[in-house]
């Protein structure tokens, strides 16, 4: 595949709040769909609340467009590697995309900021 037809991170931008949150869970490292939910809703204190068919859709679309990947569980859960759990972290793409991403809320904060201080 030629490199200009790849999408780069502008592509994938804005990110949708459900997307950006996920993406940020998995940014950590590898985490279960279920400790995704859990981190979505404590980061959000419940303004984000992920169904399950939300969070599984969603993911494969991650997946899908090169954003995350599914890997093996965290070495120290052992508990957890004998699970049916899939683990997700996000790609390098993935890392490029949200950084981006925070580089443009910030810009937008910084704009509404500046707004508010005319007031």
């Amino acid at each position: 595949m030629n490199d200009a037809k790849r999408p780069g991170p502008p592509d994938f931008l804005p990110l949708k709040a459900t997307h950006f949150h996920i993406l940020l869970s998995c940014a950590r490292g590898p985490v279960h769909g279920y400790g995704i939910r859990r981190e979505v809703d404590d980061r959000t204190e419940g303004a984000i609340l992920l169904s399950a068919a939300t969070l599984y859709e969603t993911l494969q679309r991650l997946e899908k467009r090169g954003l995350i990947t599914e890997t093996d569980p965290p070495a120290e859960g052992a508990e957890e590697a004998s699970s049916r759990w899939r683990f997700y972290r996000t790609t390098t793409l993935g890392d490029a995309v949200l950084a981006a991403e925070v580089a443009r809320l910030e810009s937008d904060l910084t704009a509404a900021r500046a707004w508010l201080a005319r007031s």
